[in-house]
């Protein structure tokens, strides 16, 4: 049976959500769409793996109609949607799996939680190199860089509130997002 390579690249992104082990030279690089090592010093697009209906992701006025911005899935894929890039807790050139990191477009945090709702909702105004337990992600929210902190080890899915594709922490049994990663387009890269 062939396995279409979105799915093999879906299962690497997904592979950030086991609990990070840093510093280990055993982690495997995540790769992008076209089989490259994803850089932290190049940009992405995350997209998820569907049949092609939703858009990338963007920042959206928050659920309190103010500051600070929400992370939102744009409707269509022919929305204008952001790049974002990952960057390693420990510095590393190359993002391997299972390692802490910022997600900056700007820098991606778990809000206040909205009891109304029932849901931590992923919003903007973290701060590079300040980890602690909004600020630095697996892709599944689970960070291990801050033994004091508060772990919210959940992963991250979509939540509707007035028609907008929110970015929440869900529950082991709610669907997770399942993403792949388009670099930026760059003249100057080439190819690994």
């Amino acid at each position: 049976m062939k396995t279409s390579l979105v799915a093999k690249l879906s299962f690497l992104i997904l592979a950030l959500a086991t609990k990070a082990q840093l510093g280990t030279s055993e982690s495997e690089p995540i790769l992008d769409v076209y089989g490259n090592k994803v850089e932290s010093n190049l940009e992405y697009k995350l997209l998820e793996v569907k049949n092609g209906t939703s858009g990338g992701f963007s920042i959206h006025g928050g659920t309190n109609g103010e500051c600070p911005l929400d992370v939102v899935q744009l409707s269509s894929p022919t929305e204008r949607d952001h790049y974002v890039r990952l960057l390693p807790f420990d510095n590393s050139t190359v993002v391997r799996e299972s390692t802490d990191l910022n997600l900056i477009e700007p820098v991606w945090t778990v809000g206040n939680y909205n009891a109304s709702l029932g849901k931590w909702f992923l919003t903007t105004g973290g701060i590079v190199g300040h980890p602690g337990a909004k600020t630095i992600y697996n892709l599944v929210h689970c960070p291990s860089v801050c033994d004091s902190c508060v772990k919210l080890c959940n992963k991250v899915g979509i939540f509707y509130v007035d028609g907008v594709r929110r970015l929440v922490l869900v529950r082991d049994d709610d669907q997770p997002l399942r993403l792949v990663l388009f670099p930026a387009p760059n003249p100057s890269r080439s190819s690994m």
